[in-house]
């Protein structure tokens, strides 16, 4: 069974997006999921460096230790995130995008807890991954896999159309997070900003805000604009985003 279609490969090429549906396998996002809240509960004795925390004094996890929104790089830590990261399907799909071998660049986990008031809710805005990682037009690609469902205002992904066309890197503006995420070091909880395309370059009516069941991938370019719905869904969500590169 040919994963990515000639309608795939047409729509990344033309639009900078496409879904393939039912990618990763239903136990391994499952054990994926769940070791991924547990880890949020308590963290695990790995380098602080793997744990993007939000502000311990709004914020913390169950176990008293400070909250992650995010996990960095966890399949180099734990084969239950291998498993998905490194999945013969991913490897497929992207070769079939990228045009030739690939290797995995980097992966992360995002988590939008439940317990988040603050208005921005776990939102994050408009970017280009390449802003952060510096791949060359046309050798990078992410797929970002639900580990729960997700939608309108429960953490979904939304893509800007063909904003990958001309391979232009946009100037990305700063901003903090709210509430503010870091990492917690010996001079206590340090905030690190992020990066988005300018609001008043956005033009929200030609989005396209994608709904997906846990196990879907949705693959962009490191050059597509893409952003994430808040979660006011009630419950915390949880997403792996992971990113390839063409072998050279």
């Amino acid at each position: 069974m040919v994963l990515a279609t000639e309608n795939h490969l047409r729509q990344y090429r033309e639009e900078g997006y496409c879904l393939v549906e039912e990618l990763i396998p239903d136990d391994l996002i499952e054990a994926a999921r769940q070791r991924t809240m547990e880890i949020a509960g308590d963290l695990p004795d790995w380098s602080e460096r793997h744990f993007q925390v939000l502000d311990p004094s709004r914020y913390k996890a169950a176990g008293g230790s400070p909250l992650p929104g995010g996990i960095q790089q966890p399949a180099s830590q734990e084969e239950v995130f291998a498993r998905v990261a490194d999945h013969p399907r991913l490897a497929e799909v992207m070769a079939a995008l990228l045009g030739g071998p690939v290797e995995r660049f980097t992966d992360q986990i995002g988590v939008k807890h439940a317990a988040i008031v603050e208005e921005q809710g776990g939102c994050s805005y408009f970017h280009q991954d390449s802003f952060y990682w510096k791949i060359a037009p046309e050798l990078g690609c992410n797929c970002w896999i639900p580990l729960t469902e997700v939608g309108v205002e429960a953490s979904a992904l939304a893509v800007m159309p063909a904003s990958h066309q001309g391979w232009q890197l946009i100037e990305h503006e700063s901003y903090y997070d709210d509430p503010p995420m870091g990492h917690v070091g010996d001079e206590g909880f340090q905030p690190f900003k992020r990066h988005r395309v300018p609001l008043e370059q956005v033009d929200f009516a030609e989005e396209k805000l994608i709904a997906t069941r846990p196990g879907d991938g949705l693959f962009f370019s490191n050059y597509t604009w893409h952003r994430s719905e808040p979660n006011r869904s009630g419950r915390s969500q949880a997403f792996y985003a992971i990113a390839y590169q063409r072998r050279a």
